[in-house]
């Protein structure tokens, strides 16, 4: 609550919030001109955000990298968007270019959370093992382990995985376990053990074999929602 104490003391235009409701900090957020987003990974959250006058809500699929639920994006979409209505509701999990953002507009959203594929990118922030680990994916090199935060976590799939799991050791209290996980990692780095090391990414990983500047990688998402939604829709799909 610290942290968001200073957004609402530096009035930042949009607040985002990936874990839990928002709904304790909205009205003093709209008394300080901020709009509220809510990422959510069910209906039921969904409807619960949507009713605590959240101005944004995020749709994350299971396929999504980071913290993640059990719903799959296709599944979720539809739910959400009705439980969530009238707030506009964003397509998150499983989105990595044009396709994605074509079939999420024909669901009813607004638009598309990209994560994954602007970690590939030549401003992403993930590290460069972590970018070669999304490179290098097939779309089943990804997994979901309470071993990073103590909470379900989709990552590349790594040694670390393995190790966790084979310990039987029951995770930390967030954000305990972050710390842990980090210092881990930090070691796995330091001492050239990058079988063990993969960021957070998604199971769109399958689909991403090149780093590129992230305006590149937004003018062809754009280009190809534009060129499905108004050219190849149109030309195979006939009514009769």
């Amino acid at each position: 609550k610290e942290s968001v104490k200073v957004c609402i003391e530096e009035k930042v235009p949009l607040f985002c919030a990936g874990l839990g409701d928002p709904g304790f900090m909205i009205p003093e957020a709209h008394a300080n001109g901020m709009k509220v987003l809510g990422i959510t990974g069910n209906s039921k959250n969904a409807k619960r955000m949507a009713q605590s006058g959240v101005d944004l809500l995020v749709a994350q699929g299971h396929e999504g990298g980071g913290h993640t639920g059990r719903i799959g994006t296709m599944a979720l979409l539809p739910a959400a968007i009705d439980a969530a209505a009238p707030v506009p509701v964003l397509a998150a999990g499983g989105i990595g270019d044009g396709r994605g953002v074509a079939a999420a507009l024909a669901m009813g959203c607004i638009g598309v959370w990209v994560g994954t594929r602007f970690l590939a990118t030549d401003e992403g922030g993930a590290l460069p093992v972590n970018k070669r680990r999304i490179l290098s994916s097939t779309d089943e090199d990804t997994r979901v382990s309470t071993a990073y935060s103590g909470k379900t976590l989709r990552a590349s799939y790594n040694k670390f995985h393995d190790l966790w799991a084979e310990s039987g050791l029951a995770p930390l209290p967030f954000p305990t376990q972050v710390m842990l996980s980090s210092a881990l990692l930090a070691s796995f780095i330091e001492a050239g053990k990058e079988d063990y090391v993969g960021g957070l990414a998604g199971q769109i990983s399958g689909i991403i074999h090149e780093i590129k500047p992230a305006r590149q990688v937004l003018e062809e998402m754009v280009a190809q929602t534009v060129d499905i939604l108004a050219r190849r829709l149109p030309e195979s799909v006939k009514l009769k």
